[in-house]
């Protein structure tokens, strides 16, 4: 699996700071794992520097619980960067589906 990055920090129980490669930066919205494979969440901003890049991945339910400062979190290969909000209620915890206008 190709490496995503270093986990540097958590907000919350479902967002994660994780500090990239620039030579390796993943694209958005694609699924990583943990070293165990795993699943762990979704690419969901890129930001920082050129050189030092930092990605947050909104976690899915109940699966930041085992991540930790330090850990490496890895690109699941066999998915593909969908459209960012396809799913997304269904997937990360929003039952309801009513849109916020």
């Amino acid at each position: 699996m190709k490496l995503a990055g270093s986990v540097v920090s958590r907000l919350g129980r479902k967002l994660l700071v994780v500090e990239s490669d620039a030579g390796q930066l993943p694209p958005l919205y694609t699924e990583v794992a943990d070293e165990q494979s795993s699943p762990v969440g979704k690419i969901v901003d890129l930001y920082g520097s050129v050189s030092r890049p930092y990605l947050t991945v909104l976690c899915g339910k109940d699966s930041a619980a085992d991540v930790h400062t330090g850990d490496k979190l890895y690109v699941i290969a066999e998915t593909k960067p969908e459209k960012p909000w396809k799913n997304f209620h269904r997937k990360y915890g929003h039952e309801s589906g009513a849109s916020r206008r």
